[in-house]
């Protein structure tokens, strides 16, 4: 009986390792998919054909962007969606600027995040990139290197493909974000990434070819300026939903969290001087904008921070004028009421401010 049984389950292996073999032979059998550009700017991109650096995504969101003389605006959480308005939210709505504002942002998705989307994408040159620095990110554990951050937005696969070991500045801030990573994650990763591979010849390349319109239903396409919202907050918040005295929404409680700041922090000034390095050389026409931080909150609260994070956006320009990089100050809004949502992140009035800054900047390089 157990002989049987080990004959059986034999069997049922080898006929498992043949139809595996199978579906991945036939996958090489399926053309890649291929989609006639439009005239019209992707807003965003899903995270996960990002992380992957699925560039039938990739190529044609990078593409559009360029096709249309737009710009792409790259961020940590702070430029996150805010219910459609957030500063590029407003510069879309804005009918006197003719560009459009694609965007991709997330919690703790620092420029090495965005290293291999710059280094394995042909259409990547001469692409216009604006990038929110934002100086939270000088505070606590957000001023070293965090990996589980990292391959939140890039596979161990995208990142291997992507580095260039001769690039010795960017080689060293990606290798800084894989120290803690554990062998059977990565292997792990890898696995999952080549396996979704065949599948993709499958359910993209042949579902599409088969329906176009699948396709077009997965892209997210900026809206015409007619449906965004007319109206955007051009004045601080009322004072029923907002802290005046702390500076931020009345639902926030100042102490569940605080940052303290690092100013003498090495990493962020690094990854910063890679991400100078790994524009200039895929010729990537990058404007950096460094965002404000609460100081209204922080100097009720932890007076002795104010220095230290004025030291860091100082650090911060000095660094950009060292290395001869365009940028946009927006740290006077650090002391303006009613900018912001709690200690790091800038409010819908906030949002508005740092639009004017943005709009500004771009209206005079748009006509130089």
């Amino acid at each position: 009986m157990n002989m049987y049984r080990m004959k059986n389950m034999a069997f049922v292996g080898i006929v498992a390792l043949v139809a595996v073999a199978f579906w991945m032979l036939a996958s090489l059998c399926i053309p890649a998919f291929k989609y006639k550009s439009s005239d019209k700017q992707l807003y965003t991109i899903r995270h996960q054909e990002l992380r992957d650096n699925n560039t039938l995504y990739t190529d044609l969101f990078l593409q559009s962007i360029k096709d249309n003389n737009g710009y792409l605006v790259l961020g940590t959480s702070e430029s996150d969606y805010m219910n459609g308005e957030n500063y590029y939210d407003i510069l879309n709505a804005d009918t006197t600027l003719q560009c459009r504002f694609s965007v991709i942002a997330g919690a703790g998705r620092t420029a090495c995040s965005y290293f291999p989307l710059i280094q394995s994408n042909k259409n990547i040159k001469d692409l216009k990139i604006i990038y929110f620095i934002n100086p939270a990110y000088w505070c606590n554990k957000l001023a070293r290197s965090n990996a589980d951050y990292f391959f939140r937005y890039t596979s161990f696969a995208n990142y291997c493909k992507a580095n260039n070991p001769e690039n010795k500045a960017v080689s060293e801030i990606l290798k800084v974000n894989l120290r803690s990573t554990r062998l059977d994650d990565v292997m792990s990763d890898f696995f999952s990434y080549y396996i979704d591979r065949v599948r993709c010849k499958y359910y993209q390349d042949l579902a599409f070819s088969i329906d176009t319109v699948k396709f077009e239903s997965t892209l997210s396409w900026i809206k015409p300026q007619r449906e965004f919202l007319r109206s955007f907050p051009n004045e601080p918040p009322d004072s029923s939903t907002y802290n005046y005295d702390l500076n931020v929404d009345a639902a926030f409680d100042i102490y569940s969290y605080s940052l303290d700041a690092h100013p003498e922090a090495t990493y962020r000034y690094d990854e910063l001087c890679a991400m100078i390095q790994v524009c200039k050389e895929n010729n990537v026409d990058v404007t950096f904008v460094v965002g404000p931080y609460n100081s209204i909150a922080f100097g009720k609260i932890y007076p002795a921070e104010v220095p230290e994070l004025q030291s860091i956006c100082e650090s911060i320009i000095n660094l950009l004028e060292t290395e001869n990089a365009n940028y946009i100050d927006a740290v006077d809004i650090s002391s303006t009421v009613g900018a912001f949502r709690d200690w790091q992140h800038h409010s819908s009035y906030g949002a508005y401010l740092i639009y004017q800054k943005i709009k500004d900047y771009v209206v005079e390089k748009e006509n130089r």
